[in-house]
């Protein structure tokens, strides 16, 4: 939810509007024992009866040998974006057939996802979002923080650190404007990332065939008459916005609210965050030129103090 927030002397004339975004929760359970190639050799009877053969793990040792398994193919992912089966079996040392197995299950369970050009195979969006979250919790906003209190001093409007969870652009920093009328967010909200600027930014930089795939199972609600719902033209602003290094939000979420946003990158390339500056429409726009070169500024300086080297 968001919280735009216009404050002024009397409590009672206005107070806090509240948007509640439902928050998708994803639950997997990976099913892959037959994984496990059956070894042929000699066979017992164990004490329970169940017929057994000789050197066979045992239940607890499949489920560690399995989890194995499945951590060697996803540690995979962190050296190439893009893998096919043969890539996977020789970077894991695994058979091909249970490569194969393994990767349909993951894909089935939402952890990867497949290219429709080369039919290989990458991470999905939701599990990069996750690795992407435990960073940004830490070491962004700690490395971001004197940086948002400047911009915020120079722009003096609201300024937002985000990460992306799924769909959702998650508030994990702010620096409030000094002007009575402002943008208000709190630490902890799920605003919708088609709808905010840090949002799209966040979206911009994923893989769009991981997009493209959880877009066609998604309903894009709309905030406003400026919502973005269609699914084909989110990907072609994405696309802008990933050109233009930065995206803005111009009344998409709250009528009369606009914002402009800019990526933070870590020392891998990843974009881990985004920045982003926010108020009133009315006085927004008119300076959107200077905020979206004070914002990307900030993002670049965010980027360089955790070892980003692309601009150099």
């Amino acid at each position: 939810m968001l919280h735009f927030c216009r404050v002024k002397s009397n409590e009672n004339d206005e107070g806090m509007r509240l948007l509640d975004t439902s928050k998708q929760h994803w639950l997997y359970s990976l099913h892959a024992w037959n994984a496990i190639p059956l070894r042929r050799t000699a066979i017992s009877k164990a004490r329970t009866g169940r017929i057994m053969r000789h050197g066979e793990p045992q239940e607890g040792e499949k489920t560690v040998q399995i989890v194995h398994r499945i951590a060697s193919v996803l540690r995979a992912f962190g050296k190439q974006g893009l893998l096919g089966i043969t890539d996977l079996s020789s970077e894991t040392g695994l058979p091909k057939s249970t490569t194969h197995r393994l990767v349909t299950a993951l894909v089935n369970e939402g952890l990867l996802v497949q290219d429709e050009d080369s039919h290989k195979y990458a991470l999905s969006l939701h599990v990069t979002a996750l690795g992407a979250s435990i960073l940004n919790s830490h070491t962004v906003r700690k490395t971001a923080r004197p940086i948002l209190m400047e911009l915020r001093d120079q722009t003096r409007e609201s300024v937002h650190l985000a990460v992306l969870e799924g769909l959702e652009a998650v508030i994990i920093d702010t620096e409030d404007s000094y002007f009575f009328v402002r943008a208000v967010n709190v630490p902890g909200q799920h605003l919708p990332a088609h709808a905010v600027s840090t949002g799209k930014v966040l979206l911009a930089y994923q893989w769009e065939t991981r997009l493209r795939e959880i877009l066609a199972h998604t309903t894009l609600m709309r905030y406003t008459d400026s919502t973005i719902t269609d699914p084909r033209l989110l990907l072609e602003e994405l696309r802008i916005v990933r050109q233009r290094g930065y995206a803005i939000s111009q009344s998409e979420l709250e009528e009369g609210i606009d914002a402009v946003a800019a990526p933070i990158f870590d020392h891998l390339g990843t974009v881990v965050a985004a920045v982003s500056i926010g108020g009133p429409s009315e006085r927004c726009r008119p300076k959107q030129g200077e905020l979206i070169g004070a914002v990307t500024r900030a993002g670049q300086q965010i980027s360089q103090t955790l070892r980003y080297v692309g601009w150099h």
